[in-house]
């Protein structure tokens, strides 16, 4: 019985998952992978001609295969769960076993990708021996991290906790292998004494709480990446205030408190108040600000800021879709036009001002070359016309 439930809840979550691959791995960005990828591989190459052997390069290795040998764990249960299945609690190891196999298999593509940039700056400086022994140990480390954080459900710790102990042990132990490979022994023991701690602090039964709540983080966890590309119903909107923010709201004039004005100020202050949004888009600027001032590459820059600026505009756009058709129109039914109108004049100065914050950042890297960042309001102008023409198309469908 167990083992057909999980392949009924399988199908169903592999299906959520080609859903949406079909929008995020659409043409366009293949293309862009495609070229961001042969681009990095001729930097990366190049910089191993040119590179020295240092405790930098063997540092940055460690911390980024530290930070991606971090499995995901997914028990697929679902709320009603509690209820039916503590009674064969016993009778579910078939079960959690292939949840296991199929939470592993999830969180193996980005260790894999990183594993060939990490290969070629570990060729600067180490032999043949060290580098085998490095990856062995990641491998060694994959593994661990996925029983330790599959027994951590079962117990009181945070998940945030786990994480962050499992990426400094993760770290130390790649750095020691680098330093002096008999000290992967050492590693050996960080990750047996973290183990018998975990088993240590389990419970003696499971914790049906505990599974179903991680499995709805981990579940919402992945919308929230998906939704950095395409549109997702299932999401959790949720929204806060920052106080810092606050500055970027203002009080809208008397003569503008109307129908034709009043929906972009809402619109500025859904986007402020978002429970995600702004994180996100602030989170996309620093890591490609950070890709772009460590590689150094002109057009590794140019690419990244383009794609930067084409995943915030998909980002804004939520913004339409999320509110415009649900409780503002009811309070306060106005014209379709008036909205649209409203969210282009929005959506518009939002993105110049991201375009600006890209044209800095490139600006920065390549001061010699600052004239193409002109390019940047144009794309992003472009990007955010084809975009909210779509969503006026599908609005259109489904009103129809």
């Amino acid at each position: 019985m167990s083992s057909k439930l999980f392949n009924t809840r399988m199908e169903e979550d592999v299906k959520i998952r080609s859903y949406y691959g079909k929008f995020i791995f659409n043409s366009h960005f293949l293309v862009f992978l495609m070229i961001a990828g042969g681009v990095l591989l001729y930097t990366l190459l190049g910089l191993r001609e040119t590179l020295s052997p240092s405790l930098y390069i063997d540092t940055l290795c460690a911390l980024l295969m530290a930070a991606v040998l971090l499995p995901k764990y997914r028990t697929l249960l679902k709320e009603a769960d509690m209820l039916f299945l503590p009674p064969y609690e016993k009778r579910m190891t078939a079960y959690f076993k292939r949840a296991d196999i199929y939470s592993l298999s999830l969180g193996l593509a980005l260790p894999a990708v990183t594993s060939v940039a990490v290969l070629i700056l570990l060729s600067i400086g180490h032999n043949l021996t060290s580098i085998v022994l490095f990856f062995l140990m990641a491998v060694l480390l994959y593994f661990s991290a996925f029983n330790i954080r599959r027994l951590s459900v079962n117990t009181d710790w945070k998940k945030w906790a786990v994480t962050a102990a499992l990426i400094i042990i993760n770290f130390v132990s790649l750095m020691l292998v680098l330093i002096q490979p008999y000290l992967i022994t050492l590693g050996l023991l960080f990750i047996i004494i973290f183990t018998v701690i975990m088993k240590k602090s389990s419970f003696k039964t499971l914790s049906w709480l505990n599974y179903v709540q991680y499995e709805k983080e981990a579940l919402q966890q992945y919308y929230q990446t998906v939704s950095m590309f395409t549109n997702v119903k299932r999401i959790d909107k949720a929204f806060k205030r920052r106080r810092f923010l606050d500055i970027l709201l203002w009080e809208p004039k008397a003569e503008k408190f109307n129908k034709k004005y009043m929906y972009e100020y809402l619109f500025y202050r859904s986007f402020i108040r978002d429970h995600d949004l702004p994180m996100i888009v602030l989170r996309i600027i620093i890591l490609f600000f950070i890709i772009m001032f460590w590689i150094g590459n002109l057009y590794v820059s140019l690419i990244f800021s383009l794609f930067g600026i084409y995943l915030i505009v998909l980002q804004m756009s939520q913004i339409y879709t999320a509110q415009a058709y649900l409780l503002w129109p009811k309070v306060w039914p106005v014209s379709r036009t008036y909205i649209q109108d409203s969210y282009i004049r929005y959506s518009h100065k939002v993105v110049f001002v991201i375009t600006l914050l890209f044209a800095v950042m490139f600006t920065i890297t390549h001061p010699d070359k600052f004239y193409y960042v002109l390019a940047f309001p144009v794309w992003g102008y472009i990007l955010n016309r084809v975009l909210s023409k779509a969503i006026y198309k599908k609005e259109r469908e489904l009103s129809d």
